[in-house]
């Protein structure tokens, strides 16, 4: 009954390891995809939110599908990164996002995107249904994104 117990006890502990190793794919968080997916042009996906470097939608974008609560810092599945504009060789390629966004699109049929002038969505913000040629409070001021129902 003894070595039962060890054996169940060991079972139990090599599944606990096993799971913590699984890989960031299988454990997605909203930040590794919107690190890893985020530049997938394809408006059926997810990614519903679209924010550009330049005004009237112009410069390179990054899509966005789950709150970001801090743009200068996302979990890549490694550690944690800045977010940065998808890189399509037009103005922004390859920037942070954090504090480098002039417009935003928002797809979703349901939810309002904002931006927040401060990191943890907090201060200023911008609130986004639609298409926004030039963002107001978070003009190159933009730190967090969420949804709002």
């Amino acid at each position: 009954m003894h070595n039962l117990k060890k054996a169940a006890a060991v079972v139990a502990m090599t599944a606990a390891i096993g799971a913590g190793m699984a890989t960031p794919a299988s454990a997605a968080s909203g930040d590794y995809n919107n690190y890893w997916f985020g530049c997938n042009y394809d408006s059926s996906n997810t990614f519903k939110f679209r924010i550009f470097y330049n005004s009237n939608l112009g410069g390179d974008y990054r899509n966005i599908g789950y709150a970001v609560y801090d743009f200068a810092s996302v979990q890549d599945g490694t550690g944690y990164s800045p977010l940065k504009y998808c890189g399509f060789r037009s103005s922004g390629s390859k920037q942070n996002v954090k504090n480098n966004a002039a417009s935003a699109r928002n797809s979703h049929s349901s939810y309002t995107g904002v931006l927040y002038y401060n990191s943890g969505y907090k201060g200023a913000a911008d609130y986004i249904w639609g298409t926004v040629n030039q963002l107001d409070a978070t003009y190159n001021e933009n730190a967090s994104f969420n949804w709002k129902s």
